[in-house]
């Protein structure tokens, strides 16, 4: 009988991470400006992770491959948030009719305008 329940918790755990992927896939594909769809991404790929992990743990019992699989959750969860960041600032300051795409608060746009003007003038 905990066999049963093992599986159905694993098969849960599955059948979420799968769930939580085509929906970020569904959102990647419709949104039309990259911000957006980095949105889309960044938000599901550490959600379906955890799922996904968490049913192998389950899986295969608590051991040291357990504990390898929750310093994998832990390393993404570290980098996956500050690379989505990397990219967005990188856009804000690159891209110069941003806010034709994005609301922007007025301090992120005079932050833009100031670096615009200092690679002009250089």
């Amino acid at each position: 009988m905990l066999e049963w329940i093992r599986f159905a918790l694993v098969a849960l755990f599955f059948a979420a991470g799968l769930i939580v992927l085509f929906i970020s896939i569904f959102g990647t594909f419709r949104f039309n400006y990259s911000l957006n769809r980095m949105h889309s991404a960044a938000m599901c790929d550490t959600l379906i992770l955890m799922l996904f992990i968490t049913g192998l743990i389950i899986a295969s019992g608590i051991d040291l491959i357990s504990i390898k699989f929750f310093l994998i959750v832990i390393v993404q969860w570290c980098t996956s948030p500050l690379v989505s960041h990397i990219f967005v600032k990188t856009k804000l300051l690159t891209d110069k009719n941003i806010c034709e795409h994005c609301e922007i608060r007025l301090d992120d746009e005079n932050l833009h305008k100031s670096e615009i003007e200092k690679e002009e003038n250089e």
